[in-house]
């Protein structure tokens, strides 16, 4: 290969964030805002080891999967991860193996986090204020020192983080191990979102 004096770069492990918005969205949100609240007076809060343990969530205490409300919306998401998954080429087949949700009141947060012990992950926004709710943040390099090349933050191929809007019946797609936080939510009105994990079938 002759590349004369020509620089070229190539590009060979890049992130890549799946990004959806449900056109159904309008139609089910109230339902399932009024089921969200409705459960969080009946289930036990999880996240004990969260930093951010004011923050109301099921993780490890209630699995939406195994409510007919949630239904819809779940097949939904599960025909967008296979979506994702076929786009990017992957070879393997997913099942989910959990799903939970979030309830953000003015001041609550969520600590940088992964879910490393699954394949890939996502992130409904149930209900929101995309104008006042709290983003959700993503690291990619993890390993920063101080003599890193000093960055365009404007540059989505070099810069190490990047953030999202909570747009109401917006889905973000990402693979476990991306690195992640929810910035303090600083609404008085209530910000809630829903995750899932799904790992490839061995």
């Amino acid at each position: 290969m002759n590349l004369s004096n020509k620089l070229i770069i190539d590009q060979w492990y890049p992130t890549f964030i799946g990004v959806c918005d449900n056109p159904e969205h309008t139609v089910i949100e109230k339902k399932l805002v009024k089921e969200c609240l409705s459960l969080s007076n009946k289930i036990k809060k999880g996240g004990k080891d969260w930093i951010s343990n004011k923050t109301y969530t099921t993780l490890d205490t209630y699995n939406i999967l195994e409510n007919k409300e949630f239904k819809n919306l779940n097949e939904w998401i599960f025909n967008k991860i296979l979506e994702y998954s076929t786009h990017l080429k992957y070879k393997d087949k997913y099942k989910c193996i959990g799903g939970w949700f979030n309830i953000y009141k003015k001041y609550d947060y969520q600590e940088y986090h992964d879910h490393g012990h699954s394949t890939l992950s996502s992130v409904y926004f149930l209900k929101s204020n995309p104008e006042k709710s709290s983003k959700i943040h993503f690291k990619f390099n993890i390993n920063e020192n101080v003599m890193e090349p000093t960055i365009d933050k404007y540059f989505n191929l070099t810069y190490p983080t990047a953030w999202y809007t909570p747009v109401p019946g917006r889905l973000l797609i990402f693979k476990s191990t991306l690195r992640h936080c929810v910035e303090r939510h600083e609404d008085d009105n209530l910000r809630i979102s829903l995750a899932h994990n799904f790992n490839k079938i061995l």
